[in-house]
């Protein structure tokens, strides 16, 4: 089989595993015992306490009490049980943001401006929820656009934010991509430095004792002039927020993309030169 052929075969068994009818439901006589949303339900639970690698189907039968072929029925296999599972812990949408009512942005400051950058925080401040709940969604491979009904619909609801501000349709999509992937990124980055006492015994302020003293042990100045610059003026020395915070760097890139945004939409638009 080629390539080509086996990549739609699986796009197509995904699909069918993300908005196809639960086999459990649509059948005919007794009840039975399992379910697409039983299998999720506990492919969450488990990942939810062992992280991703501990989904699999046999794993998932026995915490159900059946054999790992009893779920084939349901679920065609690990790869659409792990998009399945994706698509059911990020949960729907939130719904927009109540207008004329400032919503906290992600360092849990004000939002100034129109209706719209608020919408955009809101959504922010809840994905990062979600990713808080379930950390290991930040583990899953992305390898492909939103296909499941919830991912579709977290990418609707910040297109909706973006929908009559004065951008291209183009121009739209490009802004949601950017502001979904900067803030999956961050979430990762703030994800991996959290966990890596596990695996270091270093905690988490002492890590960023270290790193701050490893920068100034290791600045030249005629080498990395910017950074050496940031090294004296002491950015990098422990402050008020943890190591892994991701808040300050999100919020400030945050307002200064839609402040480009609403400069671009005032302007009239028009291609960037990069």
């Amino acid at each position: 089989m080629s390539t080509s052929r086996k990549s739609k075969e699986s796009r197509a068994r995904t699909l069918e595993a993300l908005w196809g009818d639960d086999p459990g439901r649509s059948s005919r006589g007794p009840k039975r015992g399992l379910s697409v949303e039983k299998i999720a339900s506990t492919a969450i639970a488990i990942a939810d306490a062992e992280g991703l690698d501990g989904i699999s189907m046999q794993q998932v039968a026995g915490r159900l009490g059946y054999t790992a072929m009893s779920l084939y029925r349901y679920v065609p296999g690990k790869e659409q049980l792990v998009d399945i599972v994706y698509d059911r812990a990020i949960g729907p949408p939130p719904g927009r943001a109540e207008t004329g009512i400032p919503a906290d942005g992600p360092a849990d400051g004000p939002v100034d401006g129109p209706d719209w950058r608020a919408g955009v925080y809101h959504w922010v401040r809840s994905i990062l929820k979600v990713y808080d709940r379930h950390p290991w969604l930040l583990d899953v491979t992305i390898s492909t656009p939103p296909l499941g009904p919830n991912q579709l619909g977290w990418l609707e609801a910040l297109l909706q934010e973006l929908s009559d501000i004065g951008l291209a349709d183009d121009e739209m999509l490009h802004l949601a991509m950017f502001v979904a992937g900067a803030v999956r990124d961050l979430a990762r980055t703030s994800l991996e430095l959290a966990q890596a006492p596990d695996h270091t015994g270093v905690s988490v302020e002492e890590m960023g004792e270290n790193y701050a003293r490893a920068m100034r042990e290791l600045m030249d100045g005629s080498r990395f002039p910017a950074l050496s610059r940031l090294v004296v003026s002491g950015v990098f020395e422990p402050g008020d927020t943890a190591y892994n915070d991701i808040a300050p760097s999100l919020d400030f890139g945050l307002r200064r993309l839609l402040d480009g945004v609403e400069s671009h939409v005032r302007s009239g638009g028009g291609a960037v030169d990069v």
